[in-house]
């Protein structure tokens, strides 16, 4: 054994280091409580090479130093996942060591310091930085607002999910996608948008990043198993939810932004949340019986602007259901 080497138990080195993944730093700490002696954090790495123990890159070695994370545990579970997905899809990104996905952490930019921090607060498990600017970037041709930046600790399980985003440096849509109502509003808040022109209110999902047959076979036919019907816009490479399911989306997402900057984006006519006579009557034959009454005056309902839509409020409906029923 050489005499430089100041830890002399190579198996309870070895699993200081490699089992319970303690740093050298840590090691150190606590060197005379296990070995009897103080041990450098210098001389703790000496005995490692000495040892043949294999030591931690670099990049990992910073990450447990400077992350007040545990490293070594997963806070992965499936509504974290829900989050994590809804933010990629939208204005979050994961960035990461090229090539490696080690180092992975979660980042956001946005000139409304309030979405900043919502989109952050879903992993606050990550222990993100506060959402601050560095400024307002003046730029003669077109003025902008100041951009407000988050980002988390550095952590495994944002590694693993860089690969599942990111698994050739290039952002794809995984397949496992998570389409749920977490996910969703998290997309339409960072990504989405609505307008009414006339009679006609659009509302639209941002995919600029993603592919058409992303679009067209992954994030469509996941919308549509949750009764949200969309179609793909070739124009913009975009997702755009189909007049009749707008109640069914802000159903599923909620009527109110859950961020005030926000507000704007859930102002939508009143009438897109009542129920048409298709919904409330699948079967065409049933509603051509509906109709009578309808036309009739006996059961009151409203139209839709352009009049192509029968609507209903709760009350009404429940008298056409009455009214068919007695037959």
């Amino acid at each position: 054994m050489r005499k430089d080497i100041k830890i002399k138990d190579r198996e309870l080195l070895y699993k200081l280091y490699i089992i319970e993944k303690k740093s050298t730093t840590e090691i150190s700490k606590i060197s005379q409580t296990i070995f009897g002696t103080t041990v450098a954090v210098s001389a703790v790495y000496n005995s490692l090479i000495a040892y043949n123990i294999p030591v931690r890159n670099k990049s990992e070695s910073i990450s447990r130093a400077m992350s007040t994370l545990n490293i070594d545990e997963s806070y992965l579970d499936e509504k974290t996942i829900e989050w994590i997905d809804g933010f990629l899809l939208g204005d979050g990104s994961a960035s990461y060591t090229k090539g490696t996905h080690k180092s992975a952490r979660f980042s956001i930019g946005s000139s409304e310091e309030e979405w900043a921090s919502y989109a952050m607060s879903g992993l606050n498990k990550y222990n993100p930085s506060k959402a601050s600017s560095v400024g307002w970037k003046f730029r003669p041709e077109k003025p902008s607002r100041p951009t407000f930046s988050s980002a988390t600790k550095m952590h495994p399980d944002i590694s693993l999910q860089a690969k599942r985003w990111y698994p050739n440096g290039k952002k794809i849509v995984p397949l496992d996608v998570r389409i749920t109502p977490i996910s969703i509003m998290l997309w339409y808040l960072g990504d989405g948008s609505a307008g009414t022109r006339g009679i006609a209110t659009n509302l639209s999902l941002a995919t600029c990043s993603f592919t058409p047959e992303e679009n067209n076979n992954i994030l469509i036919p996941k919308l549509a198993k949750i009764s949200i019907r969309c179609t793909y816009g070739k124009q913009k490479n975009d997702i755009i939810v189909c007049s009749d399911s707008i109640k069914t989306f802000f159903d599923t997402i909620g009527h109110k932004s859950p961020i005030s900057c926000y507000d704007y984006k859930f102002v939508v006519p009143k009438w897109l949340f009542l129920k048409t006579l298709k919904m409330i009557i699948p079967s065409k034959r049933e509603r051509w019986r509906a109709l009578y009454y309808l036309k009739k005056g006996i059961i009151a309902c409203s139209k839709s602007p352009g009049g192509h839509y029968f609507l209903f409020n709760p009350e009404q409906e429940k008298a056409l259901l009455q009214k068919m029923s007695s037959l």
